[in-house]
C-alpha cells in the first residue's frame, strides 16, 4: 500500500465520496485549503460559544464581541465581510441552544485508533461532548424552511424545515461515525444569524457504512496503485462539483497535478 495518508477522517471521507479529485490533490499532493469567510464565521462563532459557555458569560453582546474578534485575529477575517457580523449572532445561537444539555464534558475531545477492517487508523475530533450527547455545530448563512403554511402562521411557527438541505448526507455520515466511535448519541445543531434547527440521528440508516466504505475503496487505491500519478490516472478531472467553486488555487493545481502524471 502506498504510504501517502496517515489517518482516515470523516471529512477526508466526505471529501473522497463528494469529489475523489479534491481529495487526491489535498490528500496526495499536499494542496492547502485555505479558509474562506464562512469557514471563518464557523470557527469563530463555535470558538466564542465554547467560550461563553465554560465562562457563564450570558450577555449577548459580550459573546458577540468575543465572536468578531475571533474572526478577525484567530481567523484573519475582515471586518466588511457578512460573516464577520454573522459570526457573533451564530455564536449566540449556539449558546442557547447547547446549554440545555448540561455542563461541558470536553470540547474538541479526540479519537484515534484502528477500526475493524481497516488497515490505516481513524482520527476524529468532536465538537462539543456533553454527559448525553456529542454536538456538531453547524454555522451556515441560511436554515432552509420550507414558506409557513396558513395554520403555522396562525400557531406563530415558523415553516417546515426543508430536508433537501438539513442534515445534510455529509453531516450525517459523520456523526454516525462518531456515534460508533464516542459510543454516545449524537446531534447536528445547524444555526443561522436567524435560525436553529437540531436533529439527532433518527431511524436512518446506511450512513456509517458510506463512511466505512468509502475508507476501503480508498485503502484498495492505495493498495493498487504504484505511485501518486497512478491514482490521478483512475479519475477524469471534472469541476462539476461545488468544492471547486470555494477553494481558491484548487482549479489550478489540479490542472498541473493531471498534465503532469498524463506526460
Amino acid at each position: 500500500m502506498l504510504k501517502v495518508i496517515k489517518h482516515h477522517s470523516a471529512s477526508a471521507g466526505n471529501t473522497f465520496i463528494d469529489c475523489p479529485q479534491m481529495w487526491i490533490i489535498d490528500k496526495l499532493f499536499g494542496f492547502e485549503t485555505e479558509e474562506n469567510a464562512r469557514m471563518k464565521m464557523g470557527h469563530a462563532a463555535e470558538e466564542a460559544a465554547h467560550h461563553a459557555l465554560v465562562n457563564q458569560i450570558t450577555n449577548e453582546d459580550d459573546i458577540i464581541n468575543v465572536s468578531k474578534e475571533k474572526y478577525i485575529k484567530d481567523h484573519q477575517g475582515e471586518s466588511h465581510e457578512d460573516e464577520y457580523e454573522w459570526s457573533g449572532q451564530i455564536a449566540n445561537a449556539f449558546v442557547k441552544e447547547l446549554k440545555q444539555y448540561g455542563d461541558i464534558v470536553s470540547y474538541q475531545k479526540e479519537w484515534k485508533g484502528k477500526y475493524p477492517g481497516l488497515e490505516i487508523p481513524i482520527i476524529a475530533k468532536l465538537d462539543f461532548e456533553f454527559k448525553d450527547y456529542i454536538v456538531d455545530t453547524k454555522a451556515t448563512a441560511k436554515v432552509w424552511r420550507y414558506a409557513p403554511t396558513a395554520s403555522d402562521r396562525k400557531a406563530g411557527r415558523k415553516g417546515k424545515i426543508n430536508h433537501n438541505y438539513h442534515p445534510k448526507p455529509e453531516h450525517l455520515r459523520q456523526q454516525f461515525l462518531y456515534r460508533e466511535l464516542f459510543k454516545k448519541d449524537a446531534l447536528l445543531l445547524y444555526a443561522s444569524p436567524w435560525d436553529t434547527y437540531t436533529t439527532d440521528l433518527g431511524d436512518r440508516v446506511g450512513y456509517l457504512e458510506q463512511m466505512i466504505e468509502a475508507f476501503k475503496v480508498i485503502e484498495h487505491i492505495l493498495t493498487i496503485a504504484r505511485s501518486k500519478e497512478d491514482v490521478v490516472r483512475m479519475f477524469p478531472l471534472t469541476f462539476d462539483n461545488w468544492r471547486w467553486r470555494y477553494t481558491p488555487g484548487a482549479e489550478q493545481f489540479a490542472r498541473k497535478v493531471w498534465m503532469e502524471a498524463w506526460k
